[in-house]
């Protein structure tokens, strides 16, 4: 049976997915081996080079090989996504599940401290925290991983709620489980499907902030770059050199639609209503051996 459920989930979509996936995440692992060139390496004699043999996605304004510029830049890229997603499940989680399962003023006074963040653009609040802590990557990690606990921290809640009434929370609590061990032992592995589900659409929407954020200069900073930073650096050559922009921006564009795909199927291998039916005939078929 469950090999059957396992089968169901890898469809030819979801392979196609996870290989081009594993291809973005793996090509950013081996940067060092994949990549033709050294990214930070100049050479004025080839710059702004149309794509070649030797060049396979062309050069920037001083020379540098744009692919493997793209290669190293994927490494930032996740791997910041990554660590803000990280951050808001820290802060995150813990914060829904209280609030879920006690209520009350603490209830109160989390979701009200959440109303403020969301009052406010991503972001234009992301902005302000990079403004205060200064312009870096890290400076960005930790403002986008804050702006984005409100949001786990809500899902969690909600999860919490529904969980807190039913029989199996009831049964722990009489036999005198504590609620650490009821929070972390017992709801929480309940809801870890539906959270991931949203990580997986969290990584996505954080390398489209992390892009913005370095593409106005409140990301990485020179001479490290990543695939927002690109695009910035490639933004005043769109017109003579459009690959300059073309290459980070299809690279930003595929790496979040596979993560948005992701997560569509993973939300609907584990939710049994979003599963699609067998086809008409296999149904006819099946109803046909029911009435035998």
């Amino acid at each position: 049976m469950k090999q059957k459920n396992v089968g169901r989930f890898f469809t030819a979509p979801v392979i196609i997915t996870l290989a081009l996936l594993a291809l973005v995440i793996l090509a950013s692992i081996f940067a060092p081996l994949v990549a033709p060139y050294n990214p930070e390496a100049l050479d004025m004699a080839a710059k702004l080079q149309m794509p070649t043999a030797a060049h396979l996605l062309g050069t920037d304004n001083v020379g540098r090989d744009i692919l493997s510029r793209l290669i190293f830049g994927s490494r930032i890229t996740l791997l910041s996504a990554l660590a803000v997603v990280v951050i808001s499940v820290i802060i995150g989680i813990p914060l829904g599940l209280v609030s879920g399962y006690y209520g009350g003023r603490l209830d109160n006074l989390i979701m009200r401290v959440e109303d403020v963040v969301l009052a406010f653009p991503a972001l234009l609040l992301a902005f302000l925290f990079v403004a205060s802590f200064g312009k870096s990557i890290t400076s960005a990690i930790i403002a986008l991983g804050i702006v984005y606990v409100p949001m786990i921290s809500r899902l969690t809640r909600s999860l919490t709620l529904m969980e807190r009434g039913k029989p199996y929370v009831e049964s722990a609590r009489s036999i005198g489980f504590s609620d650490r061990r009821i929070l972390f032992r017992h709801i929480l592995p309940n809801c870890v499907s539906t959270i991931t589900t949203q990580l997986t659409l969290d990584i996505g929407s954080a390398i489209l902030d992390l892009a913005a954020l370095s593409f106005l200069g409140m990301g990485v900073q020179p001479p490290t770059s990543d695939w927002g930073a690109m695009l910035e650096e490639g933004h005043a050559y769109i017109q003579s050199d459009p690959m300059l922009c073309i290459a980070p921006g299809c690279a930003i564009i595929l790496t979040v639609v596979l993560f948005n795909l992701l997560s569509d199927n993973i939300q609907m291998y584990l939710d049994p209503f979003q599963r699609k039916l067998p086809p008409f005939k296999k149904l006819k078929k099946m109803a046909g051996g029911l009435v035998e």
